[in-house]
């Protein structure tokens, strides 16, 4: 059953049809996604010269990398990009490069509870610079609760992590939507999960109605809801 119909397939770091490393985080990728209709988990850093480029790890800039080009891709996404923040202190130049690169109204920001010491204080900073910049908080099986993510008021989105076992229900997802925040849900393969897990899981998901899920496997994630709004059967390959 699809609760949700618009249910949002995020595509982590833009891979199509599982984890490949050369080709993640690429503008080639990023496109194809994009094209899809599906939003990407991509990872937005700064090097020493204020430059903002694309990389889960820390690296060189390059005209590969170079934001501004991604920037070019987003703003042409019909749904919003998760923009995954991997530094801190360089708020105010975020804020100020995503706006000027008019992509400040098609991505979202999160991940940031991972660096600071109390978490809701940087996403509190960018509301600050922007009334309007869309905002994520994390709730995980590794000490961050429902409660502290429903304290960050400032954030209108939820991204529920799976780390070491599948511990959501139900009624969490219910509690978090009738607090008004979407929830995005991580794809248990991104954690090392099999093909059959990931695919249990994702029927979980999408019968509790959840509001997108980042996965690995979009390709194939796309096949199951379209099977799910048809009512046929399909079956992710092991």
């Amino acid at each position: 059953m699809l609760r949700n119909p618009r249910l949002l397939i995020i595509a982590h770091r833009a891979n199509l049809n599982g984890a490949e490393p050369q080709f993640e985080n690429t503008l080639d990728r990023t496109r194809e996604c994009i094209a899809q209709g599906w939003s990407v988990e991509t990872d937005i850093r700064r090097d020493a010269a204020g430059r903002f480029y694309v990389s889960h790890d820390q690296a060189e800039w390059s005209a590969a990398n170079d934001a501004v080009a991604f920037c070019a891709l987003w703003r042409h996404a019909r749904v919003p990009i998760a923009l995954n923040v991997k530094e801190l202190a360089y708020e105010a130049e975020l804020i100020a490069f995503l706006r000027a690169q008019d992509a400040l109204s098609h991505v979202f920001l999160f991940d940031m509870e991972l660096l600071e010491s109390t978490a809701g204080e940087t996403a509190r900073r960018f509301r600050s610079l922007d009334a309007d910049v869309r905002l994520g908080a994390r709730v995980s099986d590794r000490n961050e609760p429902i409660e502290q993510a429903l304290a960050i008021r400032c954030a209108d989105i939820v991204w529920l992590d799976e780390f070491d076992r599948p511990w959501a229900v139900e009624s969490d997802v219910r509690l978090l939507q009738a607090h008004g925040r979407a929830v995005y849900a991580v794809s248990p393969e991104l954690h090392g999960a099999s093909p059959s897990v990931m695919q249990r899981r994702w029927t979980q998901l999408i019968t509790w109605g959840v509001d997108g899920i980042c996965t690995d496997a979009p390709t194939q994630l796309d096949r199951v809801l379209t099977a799910a709004r048809t009512g046929t059967r399909t079956q992710v390959a092991a």
